[in-house]
């Protein structure tokens, strides 16, 4: 009976793989909208969220959109200053995401953002958005 136990808990464990996916599916169902906008396209994109201390601007790229498309668990967007890693997990997190507006290059507000996002980063390594050639 002791040789058994240990099969029992590793037939348990993997039995249980499936339902984890699930319960994360669900959990990310909420966000299908945020989450097809934000894997589709290529290069630069922005994201705006709308809360109760205002607007925040972040923005996020090919390297992002592809981790996503792998794994659902979470969605990395970026300040000019710093990384931030939005997990659908937590509900301050996936309440944002909800709200959130994602903006690529071939939206009207594009250009606005870009600047935007630029005027407030003091960082010289930040460049803009928009594609050279492109006005």
């Amino acid at each position: 009976m002791r040789r058994s136990t240990p099969a029992l808990a590793l037939a348990g464990a993997i039995c249980s793989f499936p339902i984890l996916a699930v319960a994360q599916q669900s959990t990310d169902g909420d966000l299908a909208r945020f989450r097809s906008e934000y894997i589709s396209g290529e290069g630069l994109a922005y994201v705006v969220i709308d809360d109760a201390k205002g607007e925040h601007l972040y923005r996020y790229g090919d390297a992002s959109r592809l981790t996503a498309k792998k794994d659902n668990r979470g969605y990395m967007l970026f300040t000019c200053a710093a990384p931030h890693v939005f997990l659908p997990q937590k509900p301050e997190d996936k309440a944002a995401l909800e709200k959130a507006q994602v903006v690529k290059p071939s939206d009207p507000r594009f250009a606005e953002l870009d600047r935007k996002y630029l005027a407030g980063c003091k960082n010289p390594f930040v460049k803009s958005a928009i594609p050279k050639g492109a006005s």
